[in-house]
């Protein structure tokens, strides 16, 4: 039977939301990796943001208050999350989707742009 994980990430600031069933170790990787990942650099006044698992539906989440990535630090949260769920192993990339939306963010930006990256892992039933 297959397993469907989703991926929402939206820039500026960053925030990224996992819905399906991810290994805890996984998420624990990216709360050590994302935050210090971003083309900003993030604030030392604060605690690191983490992931936080919130329900109806259940996902986790993270946002990245404050912080922003041009397109070279969005594309190193991409691969950092990718290299993470390749080292839990068993999860294919099936589909992605790209969206730019204008006037749909703060005034410092033009647009916000937002990712959807579909997973799939297939387990026996046995």
């Amino acid at each position: 039977m297959p397993h469907i994980l989703i991926v929402n990430m939206s820039f500026n600031c960053p925030e990224v939301q996992i819905l399906g069933p991810v290994q805890e170790g996984t998420i624990e990787r990216l709360n050590k990796v994302l935050p210090s990942s971003t083309t900003s650099t993030r604030s030392i006044r604060g605690s690191l943001p983490k992931f936080e698992y919130l329900s109806n539906p259940d996902h986790w989440r993270i946002k990245l208050d404050g912080q922003f990535c041009d397109t070279e630090g969005a594309s190193r949260l991409m691969v950092l999350l990718l290299d993470a769920l390749e080292e839990e192993g068993g999860w294919t990339l099936t589909s992605s989707q790209s969206v730019s939306s204008r006037d749909a963010g703060p005034l410092q930006q033009d647009f916000v742009e937002n990712y959807k990256f579909f997973f799939s892992k297939y387990e026996d039933d046995e």
